[in-house]
């Protein structure tokens, strides 16, 4: 894949994952389906810190961990970062989305193709992208699922 498609992938990726942030209403945004599983919210927050975290192995770009936080006094919070409402979730994936995209832009194919070392080894920066395209989309089909037992149709598939 060249540089130019996975921009256009990950746009798409953009466009799609966004309308899960609006898609359940919410008075059901902390829906969980069992015990065992993360919220619909907690889903959409561990997508973003997930993404955000993972892209600087594409990248070279580090997002600051600050501005996930919320506006809570401090000794309200837990010392980890947390997206605790639709609008910081909304907020910070936009900005993941904008950032990464720019900074793929500006990367050669050549630069893609460089190996990196990452906790599971060495890959190529390209290898990563694609990673952090599956975990998505992993999570978005959880989504899915999380919407259809609310009775809330899921948004319409949006390819790249």
């Amino acid at each position: 894949m060249r540089n130019e498609e996975l921009v256009r992938k990950w746009k798409g990726n953009k466009r799609y994952t966004l309308k899960f942030v609006d898609a359940l209403p919410d008075e059901d945004f902390d829906f969980k389906p069992s015990s065992e599983v993360k919220s619909y919210k907690s889903q959409l927050s561990h997508i973003t810190s997930w993404l955000r975290t993972h892209s600087r192995f594409v990248t070279d770009y580090a997002f600051e961990k600050s501005s996930l936080r919320d506006s809570r006094p401090t000794g309200e919070r837990s010392g980890k970062a947390k997206l605790t409402s639709r609008d910081l979730i909304r907020t910070a994936l936009e900005d993941f989305f904008d950032t990464f995209i720019e900074q793929l832009q500006e990367m050669t194919d050549n630069r893609l193709n460089d190996t990196v070392d990452i906790w599971y080894g060495k890959r190529t920066r390209y290898e990563i992208a694609n990673v952090m395209d599956n975990h998505l989309s992993h999570h978005r089909g959880q989504l899915v699922v999380y919407l259809r037992l609310k009775n809330v149709k899921p948004p319409s598939y949006l390819g790249w």
